[in-house]
């Protein structure tokens, strides 16, 4: 106990016990295995919209999901940035977030 948290237990306050992180899970696998749970969670559906109402078709399907690749490239740039719009909204809106893959294709998750 050092004199720091002797001066704050004289005073009445108690230090926090310091908490140990929690040991990561080792998995050890074979060569060539693989759990299939595991390879699910990372299988994100990408989605190339035609039109502005196969955009919100996109943010349904992150609303139930709660992720996917949106990617842009059939549009020109005003129908671009405002379907890029549509769904930076329809992700805040969420609580989620944008990340852009390249040019055209952003990853938009919902936490």
């Amino acid at each position: 106990m050092g004199i720091f948290d002797k001066i704050l237990k004289g005073l009445g306050f108690e230090s926090e016990e310091k908490q140990t992180p929690k040991p990561k899970k080792e998995i050890k696998r074979k060569a060539g295995e693989y759990n299939l749970e595991e390879q699910e969670e990372d299988i994100i559906e990408e989605m190339k919209p035609k039109s502005q109402e196969e955009v919100a078709k996109i943010v349904d399907y992150l609303k139930k999901e709660g992720r996917v690749i949106a990617n842009l490239s059939n549009f020109e740039n005003a129908n671009f940035y405002n379907a890029l719009s549509f769904l930076s909204g329809a992700v805040y809106a969420f609580g989620g977030q944008v990340y852009k893959l390249d040019d055209t294709r952003y990853k938009l998750l919902v936490v």
